[in-house]
């Protein structure tokens, strides 16, 4: 009987060893799998933190972003320039400086009888009036509104009236200038966006073989109108060229400005930043452009239609 036994004992002992393999494995198994599991919950966890902790950083931009917004971006207005020579009729040439009294302030300046604009020449010292002319200056500075415009009528004897000059900050590349008048009065207190005032060109103009007499129209296009408001505001008009009109066909131009009034703003004016200058009853001068004023218009060499011609 106990050989017997022994005999049986000998045949199970494998399968024993192979249930506790399969024991051992499955125990194995289960530990990778708590293990990955654990794993994946620290990863999600880790995930859900970085999110919660990008959401907070981008709230708090945004809030940084609304406070900013908030702020006002200007203090009060910058003082309008001053000439170092009074208007008037001179018997020689004379140099006039233009000076700011607010801190920073960047003044540019306009001698064709049109506002100044960050696109104008800045000034950069003294400037020679040679011939009778009209010169203009705006002035801006860090954290406040534009000036008023600060303008001033020279006369110098025996000379006549300048020939408006664009800079050359203006002139665009490959283009030639094209002469024109107003063929009609404009006026901020009357004028709308979107209404054509004619032109008419005011000498000849040979574009390579082709010439485009004196007389032929032209039209622009009122793009900004400010009427005068309470306070000394002024008027503004500001315009864009559109073509000028050959029998040929029309031939597309380039350019724009702005006519600006006087501002009549009061002496307090200074005093009361953030609500502007522009607090009591009186009102500026609306923005007049006569018959018969100089415009420079430009032409596109490059175009189709100019080369067409």
């Amino acid at each position: 009987m106990r050989t017997c036994l022994a005999f049986f004992s000998v045949l199970l002992i494998p399968f024993f060893a192979s249930a506790q393999d399969d024991a051992a494995t499955q125990a194995m198994q289960a530990a990778q799998q708590a293990a990955q599991q654990s794993q994946q919950a620290a990863m999600q966890a880790m995930q859900n933190a970085s999110e919660a902790n990008s959401q907070a950083m981008q709230a708090a931009q945004q809030a940084a972003q609304d406070s900013v917004s908030q702020q006002p971006c200007c203090v009060g207005w910058t003082a309008p320039p001053k000439f170092s020579v009074r208007p008037g009729k001179y018997a020689k040439p004379t140099m006039v400086k233009i000076t700011d009294t607010t801190r920073g302030a960047v003044i540019y300046y306009s001698t064709d009888g049109w506002t100044p604009t960050v696109n104008s020449p800045r000034y950069r010292g003294p400037i020679l009036v040679d011939s009778t002319m009209t010169l203009e200056a705006i002035a801006i500075a860090p954290y406040s509104m534009r000036s008023v415009v600060t303008s001033a009528q020279y006369t110098i004897a025996n000379t006549s009236v300048a020939v408006p000059v664009q800079s050359a900050l203006n002139v665009p590349p490959n283009t030639i200038a094209a002469p024109l008048v107003f063929d009609a009065d404009v006026s901020s207190k009357t004028a709308s966006v979107g209404d054509k005032i004619p032109m008419v060109l005011s000498e000849d103009l040979n574009i390579g073989d082709f010439v485009v007499k004196k007389g032929t129209p032209a039209t622009v296009t009122i793009t900004q109108v400010d009427r005068t408001g309470a306070g000394g505001a002024p008027g503004t008009l500001s315009f864009e060229a559109d073509d000028l009109h050959p029998p040929s066909g029309p031939i597309p131009l380039q350019g724009g400005a702005t006519r600006e009034g006087e501002a009549k703003p009061p002496n307090a004016a200074v005093l009361i930043p953030m609500v502007g200058p522009f607090t009591i009853f009186k009102h500026g001068t609306d923005a007049v452009i006569t018959k018969g004023t100089p415009f420079t218009a430009y032409i596109d060499l490059g175009s189709p239609t100019a080369s067409a011609h």
